[in-house]
């Protein structure tokens, strides 16, 4: 694991950088009530079912699939992957509902718009993304 809390002010570890831009303070992340499955802790750790985190450890040879456009990485899923348009554009719309603005930091996303976000992942087909 690249991370261990050890108090609330802060990470140890310097890795987990994913992670970090979600919830920069371990005490953010205890007070923040999300939902735990699969897919959305491989987009909070970037471990897991992104072609880059699965080329890192050579379960695939190339990072940047399927779109060819630059290495799937959590945030090229959030912000800029074609394939996702469609459901990118849906949680747009309901962050903008509420007055929100896009891009928001990752930290804005789960804190504000968490269940616009859940939806959003969850809406995410990852085997299709490979």
């Amino acid at each position: 694991m690249d991370f261990i809390c050890g108090n609330s002010s802060g990470w140890i570890r310097r890795k987990g950088a994913v992670t970090k831009a979600f919830f920069p303070s371990v005490r953010n992340r205890l007070l923040q009530k999300i939902p735990i499955f699969t897919e959305l802790t491989t987009i909070l750790t970037g471990h897991g079912k992104t072609s880059s985190y699965l080329n890192r450890f050579g379960l695939i040879d190339n990072p940047m699939r399927p779109c060819e456009e630059e290495e799937q990485t959590v945030d090229h899923l959030i912000f800029k992957c074609k394939k996702l348009s469609n459901q990118r554009n849906e949680m747009i719309q309901q962050i903008k509902s509420t007055r929100g603005n896009w891009p928001a930091k990752n930290e804005i996303i789960i804190k504000n718009y968490v269940n616009f976000f859940v939806k959003f992942v969850k809406s995410i087909e990852f085997i299709d993304l490979k």
